[in-house]
This record gives C-alpha cells, structure tokens and sequence, in this order.
C-alpha cells in the first residue's frame, strides 16, 4: 500500500513537472532579428557632395566613397561621409551599382540628386538637351535591373533666343577674358594633365559658355619661352586638346577648333623666367562666322 502511494505521487510529480516546464519549452521561439532597409541619399550642397544613408557593409561605403572621390575631387568638390554602416542592415543587390550612378550627378546644370528609399531610386536635376537625358537614364538602366522602381525628375533647361552676335560675342569675349586673367588653366609640369585648380576654371567656363552653345570657339595654348621649341609646339598642341576634351565631357555643343603655339607669341621675352605664368597660358577666342 505504502508503495503504490509513493508510485501515485511520483507520477503526479511528473506531470506536475510537465505541466510546468514542458509548454514553456516548446512555446520559446528564436526573436525576429528587426532589418532595416538600405537606404542612399546623395546631393550637393555648399559646393560639396553629401553622402547619407544606411549601407550593410563597410566594403559598400568604400566602394561608393572612392568613386565619388575619383569623378569629384580633381574638381575641387568636396565629398563628405554621413554614411551609417550596420550590420542589422539588409543587404540590397542595387547598394553594388552605386559608383557606376555616380557621374550623372556632374552632368547637371542644376545641381541634382540621387534618393534611394526602400524600392525606388528618385533622381532629380537639369540637363541642357533631350540627348543629355536619355543619357541619365541610359545609365540608371542597372538600377532597374537591381529590382528599382525609377522615379525620373530629370528637367531640360529651356533656351531663350540669343541676343544678337554682335552684342553676345562681345559680353561673352569678355567674361571669358575676366574669368581667365583671374585664374589661369593649370597644367601639371611639362605634361597636359590639368590640375585641380584647372579643373575649378574651366568648370566656371562651363557656366559661361552654356549661354551660347553654337558660337565657335578657338582654344589657343601657349607654352613658355624655355625648352626646345618643337617640344613646346607639340606640348601646347596636347594641352589644347586636353581642355577640348574636358569641355565636351561637361556637354558643351560649341564647335571647337585647338591649335598650339608653343613658344612663338610670349608676352613676355625674359629669359630668366621661363615658366612666366602669362607666357604659358591657354586662350579661348571666340569666332565671328559672319
């Protein structure tokens, strides 16, 4: 009898232990890890570029980081890091194509942006002509292959009509004048490599220049009065290709013609000073067609 008590109360123990320990086992469930999504948001402010966001990886940031410094700084841009890297951040497959958007943002004349929030991509800005547009979105074709919705707010800048030659040649003439006797086109020594400060000119150029998209314009390169004078023949050559060559990357239309010539038109004959800034100059000259 004692036993088949003692046998009763070990199985109400059991079942007692059951009831209490068992549902909560089987009840614990692993928390839901909370995934932010991605996010971008790029502008320019304050003659600088503004990165802000939310990325999953620091490899992620790196990558966008550096581009922009590569497209932007040379020009004197500043580029600023506000990016936040965390790791309850989900991966997202359009976070790897950012540094192929990041050079549309120089081909605004309005200063644009690029806004990545969820599953669209809102680009804004101003561009001079439909070709320039059809070239943004070309660009962001990756995007949507990435999984996001485009949400184009791509502006063309409309054109008024020009004033007559006669009188915008002439403001034009000279504004590119004030402009280039306040800061010269740099180059690196002995190479036709802008520098920065180069690029900052010529980026105010720009400007100007957009005022009149069809006036011809002759870019002439001097070089100064030391070194051999084949040499600096071809060296100015080179270097009036080169600010060519910016120049229509930026989207100017103008019809342009280069010519070098080299040492033959110093304004200044002292030969002690070879490297004299105002001999080794680049002149741009508008052309009367009529």
């Amino acid at each position: 009898m004692r036993r088949a008590r003692i046998l009763t109360g070990g199985v109400v123990a059991f079942i007692l232990l059951g009831v209490v320990c068992i549902p909560r086992h089987l009840s614990s469930q692993p928390r839901a890890v909370t995934v932010t999504p991605a996010s971008l948001y790029v502008s320019f402010e304050h003659n600088g570029l503004i990165f802000r966001g939310s990325l999953p990886t620091q490899r992620s940031k790196t990558a966008i980081l550096e581009q922009a410094q590569t497209l932007y700084v040379k020009k004197g841009i500043r580029v600023t890091d506000q990016f936040t890297v965390d790791a309850q951040v989900g991966a997202a497959p359009w976070v790897d194509i950012i540094p192929q958007l990041l050079p549309i943002l120089g081909w605004m004349v309005e200063r644009g942006s690029i806004i990545i929030d969820g599953r669209s991509l809102v680009v804004t800005g101003q561009v001079t002509s439909p070709r320039e547009k059809a070239d943004v979105l070309q660009v962001m074709a990756p995007a949507v292959r990435a999984g996001l919705h485009i949400e184009d707010r791509v502006t063309i800048a409309q054109t008024t009509a020009s004033p007559p030659a006669s009188v915008s040649f002439s403001a034009l003439q000279l504004s590119l004048n004030q402009v280039l006797a306040k800061s010269s086109i740099e180059f690196e020594p002995d190479s036709a490599t802008i520098t920065a400060k180069g690029h900052a000119v010529l980026d105010h150029i720009v400007l100007l220049l957009r005022k009149a998209p069809t006036a011809p314009i002759e870019i002439a390169s001097h070089t100064d009065i030391g070194g051999a004078a084949e040499h600096n023949l071809q060296l100015s050559r080179h270097r009036a290709e080169a600010v060519k060559q910016y120049l229509t990357d930026q989207g100017l239309t103008n019809p342009f013609t280069t010519i070098g010539y080299g040492s033959t038109r110093p304004l200044s004959n002292r030969k002690y000073q070879p490297g004299l800034p105002q001999n080794q100059r680049i002149e741009l000259l508008m052309i009367r067609t009529t």
